[in-house]
């Protein structure tokens, strides 16, 4: 009785630990990042927009085109992508639609390049912002637009994170399921132990009693440590991911704002003061922040703490010493 159930025990907490680590591995590894990918490439691309449009209103697209914050916001943007096209392949239709985004991206980027061309043209100035005012219609139309597109690709993301979330695996009953084996297995050995002191008039076996402690300990160990990791897990989907995505959909409404202003005929913003990012710019120093706070938690929640090599060291010494601790008495029983 005791072996089966010390069987039963550290089956269960083998497959529950080994379980909840990859289901925390992979939404720490894939879907986490998946859906901070897109989160940060339609901020890009959306300051892109703003930085364009800031670079024709102050005149400095007349001698060096789009300007290099809007280069650099298309290659954060396009490392963005091409971190999602890596976590999500080629198939199926997240993947398709990823292709369209970067289809798109290209399109936009090939508006952009013929606005500044345009208006580098004394004669063709409104015509440049023409073609800059398609190039942000390309970017920001609500309807099959690159940022919608972008937008598309982060709700299945989202989908994806809301499945991981109703795993079986997250299930708070499956660690019932394994202290109610594991409290069976200590009701197993303790009973022996008293039928022992009975039977045998000894007052105790040190083997089934180490055998005790050892079971008390390893079990009391899994659950301090699935309780840490179910609790480090849920601040980083409760707390940490929306304070980041928070701050990077308030930067991107931000810079949106600034967008549509200089589109509208407002005045550049190049020059002002500032002490930290410069205005409609992306605050990179607070997002880095923020995701740093997440990556930690997650990084805790997915510690084990040393259980997989634990566990089957833990069921061997259980079963020998309960072994040995019943082959004793009965030695004594047959002599």
């Amino acid at each position: 009785m005791i072996l089966t159930a010390a069987a039963l025990s550290f089956a269960a907490a083998i497959v529950l630990t080994a379980a909840r680590h990859e289901t925390v591995a992979s939404v720490r590894d894939q879907t986490f990042p998946a859906v901070l990918g897109a989160l940060e490439a339609h901020a890009a691309l959306s300051d892109a927009d703003r930085a364009v449009w800031d670079s024709f209103r102050s005149g400095e697209a007349q001698l060096i085109g789009p300007g290099q914050d809007y280069q650099d916001d298309i290659t954060i943007a396009g490392l963005a992508l091409a971190q999602l096209a890596g976590l999500q392949g080629s198939e199926g239709a997240i993947g398709r639609r990823l292709q369209t985004v970067n289809g798109q991206l290209v399109n936009y980027q090939g508006l952009v390049g013929q606005a500044a061309a345009t208006y580098r043209s004394a004669a063709a100035k409104e015509l440049g912002y023409a073609y800059l005012s398609y190039a942000s219609k390309s970017l920001r139309d609500p309807e099959g637009g690159l940022l919608a597109a972008i937008d598309a690709v982060a709700a299945a993301d989202r989908r994806s994170l809301a499945a991981r979330d109703a795993a079986s695996w997250t299930n708070p009953w499956l660690l019932l399921a394994y202290a109610a084996f594991a409290l069976a297995l200590l009701a197993s050995l303790l009973y022996t132990l008293r039928f022992l002191r009975r039977g045998f008039r000894r007052t105790i076996s040190p083997p089934l009693a180490l055998a005790t402690a050892l079971a008390t300990g390893i079990s009391l160990w899994l659950c301090v440590t699935t309780l840490r990791s179910d609790r480090e897990f849920s601040r980083a989907h409760d707390i940490a991911l929306p304070q980041l995505t928070a701050i990077w959909h308030s930067q991107t409404r931000s810079v949106d704002r600034q967008a549509k202003d200089l589109q509208a005929g407002g005045a550049s913003q190049k020059g002002a003061a500032t002490r930290s990012a410069p205005p409609g710019r992306l605050d990179v120093a607070a997002t880095q922040t923020a995701r740093d706070d997440l990556d930690s938690t997650l990084a805790t929640a997915a510690d084990t703490r040393g259980l997989p090599i634990a566990l089957p060291l833990a069921a061997s010494a259980i079963g020998a010493l309960t072994f040995f601790g019943l082959r004793r008495r009965l030695d004594e029983y047959r002599a």
